[in-house]
């Protein structure tokens, strides 16, 4: 058999693209996070704290006050006891 044009020509593959070296950050950007441990990072302690107290507060007000209402309201009986 002899050897056709077509499988003796083989297009050469695409050159790679160079490598893009990224560019450093502007000058004015903020600086990186602190590597503080986190059993040292007063921050997050007095957000967490300050989180779960005022959630405290506001659900503990919300059952005392139901509370309130449903322990400590008039007899409806009452009114019509001392309209006579």
């Amino acid at each position: 058999m002899a050897d056709s044009s077509e499988n003796a020509a083989v297009a050469p593959a695409p050159a790679p693209a160079p490598a893009s070296t990224p560019a450093p950050p502007p000058p004015s950007s903020p600086p990186t996070k602190s590597r503080i441990p986190s059993r040292y990072d007063l921050d997050a302690k007095w957000d967490a704290c300050l989180d779960l107290s005022v959630g405290r507060v506001a659900y503990s007000s919300l059952a005392g006050a139901f509370m309130g209402l449903l322990l400590f309201r008039k007899d409806p009986s009452y009114l019509a006891l001392q309209s006579h």
